[in-house]
């Protein structure tokens, strides 16, 4: 009788848009995790040189700005994990969920792969320090800033897919092949396959890069490049060349593998990452090319410039794709 009891109230505040305790508990982790970062940042911001070997570094006005903006980011962060565990997160339209993951899974999915397969390299097989030489920052926040974000990473994800099985039951139940195909299908097999071009050169120099190539690199880059760094770059080449493939099979309705939210996880992940990585290092570049971007080349420029051009086109497929299987799904099953 009490099972019963507390079956019949977790449905009701599902109905509701309540969250569970499974979903309040991601959220306080999840926050919990933005807490050191967000806390080094503001310190710095207020003059403060805590972490820093080089004093001077520290003050640099592009840095400052760089500084803020991470912050806000991070803030954005907490506010996300706060939407996907409270009741008026089902309320807030669509797109001001949806854009703010999507760009947090693409600069987070990368870092949650990485970093620990990386360190764990690092600490067999090379004696080389972990910042790969840079002793700008002293270790610690390195360990602190990362640890956070691979918590922040796997948090944002588990409390969006919580989330998003209240709010989009359907995206969880559907077969690839029963996803409706709206008037601009066509339109998205296109942009799809043409996609996978850019996708799979920006794999390609990442992946070269990643077994020890340094073709494209600066020198001060080559220096300091270690295996961590190249963990790095073989996971972006990896997440773009899944994302630009699960895709195509997502928008030709491809009957394996079944489970739409399988292909679409890819297809997100992949397209995110590519899309915010080049991005930053292209503002990178531009904001300060003398500190900031020193190991900028023009061929490294190049190749985010065709990572957020991938990027960028699987991003607005997939968005069509969602857009129009959304409107047409069956009423019955329909949820805001």
């Amino acid at each position: 009788m009490t099972v019963s009891v507390h079956r019949t109230a977790a449905r009701a505040r599902a109905a509701h848009g309540g969250p569970g305790p499974l979903r309040l508990a991601v959220c306080a982790v999840t926050v919990a995790a933005c807490v050191p970062y967000l806390a080094i940042k503001t310190a710095w911001l207020s003059g403060s040189t805590v972490g820093w070997n080089d004093a001077a570094a520290a003050k640099d006005s592009a840095l400052y700005v760089g500084n803020a903006i991470t912050l806000g980011m991070d803030a954005a962060a907490v506010l996300v994990a706060m939407a996907f565990a409270s009741r008026w997160g089902r309320r807030i339209p669509a797109w001001a969920v949806l854009a703010p993951i999507w760009v947090a899974v693409g600069l987070l999915a990368p870092i949650v792969l990485a970093v620990p397969l990386g360190t764990l390299l690092q600490t067999l097989f090379s004696s080389e320090p972990l910042t790969g030489g840079d002793n700008a920052l002293q270790g610690w926040v390195y360990g602190v800033v990362y640890t956070g974000f691979t918590v922040q990473g796997l948090g944002l994800l588990a409390g969006f897919v919580l989330y998003a099985r209240d709010r989009w039951p359907w995206v969880f139940t559907a077969r690839t092949g029963e996803v409706p195909a709206g008037a601009t299908r066509p339109l998205q097999v296109l942009l799809a396959r043409g996609a996978t071009v850019p996708a799979a050169a920006f794999a390609a120099v990442h992946f070269f890069w990643a077994f020890g190539g340094t073709a494209g690199l600066r020198q001060e880059a080559i220096d300091h490049r270690n295996l961590a760094q190249q963990s790095a770059d073989g996971m972006w080449g990896l997440l773009a060349l899944a994302g630009a493939a699960a895709l195509v099979l997502v928008v030709q309705r491809a009957e394996r593998p079944g489970r739409f939210a399988v292909l679409l996880a890819a297809a997100w992940a992949g397209a995110a990452a590519t899309f915010t990585w080049s991005l930053y290092g292209l503002l990178v570049t531009i904001a300060r090319p003398a500190m900031l971007a020193s190991d900028s080349t023009a061929a490294a420029d190049l190749t985010a410039l065709t990572g957020l051009l991938a990027g960028l086109v699987m991003g607005l497929t997939g968005a069509f794709l969602l857009a129009e299987g959304h409107s047409a799904r069956p009423i019955a099953s329909s949820a805001p």
